[in-house]
């Protein structure tokens, strides 16, 4: 209960400072609305809708009446600087209820992704095309360094993976046995579970044959005014398909296909699902090899619509063995233990460490060994040579302590969080089978 207390807390200020920040500039600007007082509301909106996802009760209903009166807003503002814009907001918004009430007419009808258009595609590309060369180019990336050979454990998933490397290889044979190019899998998991670092580790195998890497964080997408997200979701598919084979990779995913059927979700937010389906659909039926991954903390907040098109893939936080790994690669080219103490011995000391966890044990220790090697040796050449020689050894006290000082993130919350959410959407599925 504290835990969720102090995260709502901390969301409520950082709410508020957005709110703030947007009503300064609204003052510098002689009170003329604005791109970037939009911004900062638009931030505002999205962290009001969070917490409404997380209350019950009486504090629900507070947040999303909140979430309201910051969506009038980002309508009066959008309305006031981009009228075409705030015209096809509108037109979005009327099309999207259609299309519910001819689903509720109909429940066994299956959903399609509203289009945008004809549905040949031209007017997503129009707009795509308004995103400059530079931010294009922006989200190809090098090949990351690490590749499987340096992720710890998950030894079941990085086989998946492995096989579709391979199948990504067959695409004439899929052809013909008229199987879909695309691969699409949603890596869910609590913050700092490594699922960033397996997926680059796949986009690095990946890149070894001749696949392009495509990345991008649904905040940093978020983080554009209204309209402008829409067209870069768009732009990223239209890239996508042009330059397969590919591998399309966005972090928070959540931030961008949010679940429609959430009461009070900004209006935004339901026209940036829309235009997110609808990339996807385009690249689905395009018969490209594509690989396409988003990685999430939240899956309840992501449309169903995506849920069902993609293979869940549930990454663990790291065991035993992951841990030792982790431990083993940080130190061992660094450090000599003392006897007695080993990796393992490390790993068994942080059973309730993530990665990150594991990260800022290992920079405590590393300072608290940069302190002491100097003390004891007064000069830097010589502390080099002591650790070199294995002259100056990490103990086990000073692990201990290190501990004491970088204690673990709570993770309970988020993990039954997510245990209850896998439980219910496997019910679902059974049930609609």
């Amino acid at each position: 209960m504290d835990g969720y207390i102090e995260r709502m807390q901390a969301k409520e200020n950082q709410c508020l400072s957005l709110i703030q920040q947007a009503d300064d500039v609204l003052a510098a600007n002689d009170f003329q609305p604005s791109k970037e007082e939009c911004i900062y509301i638009q931030k505002a909106a999205n962290l009001r809708y969070e917490m409404a996802q997380m209350s019950v009760g009486e504090e629900r209903l507070y947040q999303q009446r909140k979430l309201q009166e910051l969506n009038q807003r980002i309508k009066k503002i959008v309305r006031a600087i981009n009228p075409e814009l705030y015209r096809q907001m509108q037109e979005n918004l009327l099309r999207q209820k259609a299309e519910k009430d001819a689903k509720n007419r109909d429940p066994k009808a299956m959903e399609k992704p509203a289009a945008g258009g004809s549905g040949n595609g031209k007017k997503n590309s129009s707009s795509g095309s308004e995103i400059s060369d530079e931010t294009v180019e922006s989200w190809f990336k090098e090949a990351p360094k690490h590749s499987f050979a340096d992720v710890s454990g998950m030894a079941q998933l990085k086989e998946q993976l492995r096989e579709c490397i391979a199948d990504s290889q067959l695409n004439r044979l899929k052809s013909y046995l008229k199987m879909d190019q695309l691969h699409s899998y949603f890596f869910i998991g609590p913050p700092g579970c490594g699922k960033t670092y397996i997926i680059e580790a796949f986009a690095h195998e990946l890149m070894d044959k001749d696949y392009k890497y495509l990345s991008l964080v649904g905040s940093d997408i978020l983080s554009r005014f209204v309209g402008e997200a829409e067209k870069i979701i768009t732009r990223l598919f239209e890239e996508a398909e042009k330059n397969a084979p590919c591998i399309v990779f966005i972090d928070e995913v959540d931030g961008v296909c949010k679940n429609r059927s959430q009461p009070m979700l900004p209006e935004y937010a339901a026209s940036l699902t829309t235009a997110f389906l609808t990339g996807y659909n385009r690249i689905n039926s395009s018969d490209k090899p594509i690989i396409f991954i988003g990685a999430t903390n939240y899956p309840n907040q992501v449309d169903n619509a995506m849920l069902d098109r993609v293979e869940l893939v549930r990454v663990p936080f790291p065991d035993l063995e992951a841990r030792t790994f982790s431990f083993a690669k940080h130190f061992q080219d660094m450090f000599t233990l003392e006897d007695d103490f080993t990796f393992q011995d490390m790993a068994a000391a942080t059973d309730t460490y993530n990665y990150r966890d594991i990260k800022r044990l290992v920079s405590r220790i590393k300072n608290m060994v940069l302190k002491d090697v100097m003390q004891t040796y007064k000069d830097e050449e010589k502390a080099v040579h002591a650790l070199e020689t294995g002259e100056y050894r990490l103990t086990r006290e000073m692990f201990q302590k290190g501990q004491e000082s970088c204690l673990p993130t709570p993770k309970e919350d988020i993990i039954k969080e997510l245990d209850e959410w896998e439980e219910k959407f496997k019910r679902n599925i059974s049930d609609e089978g």
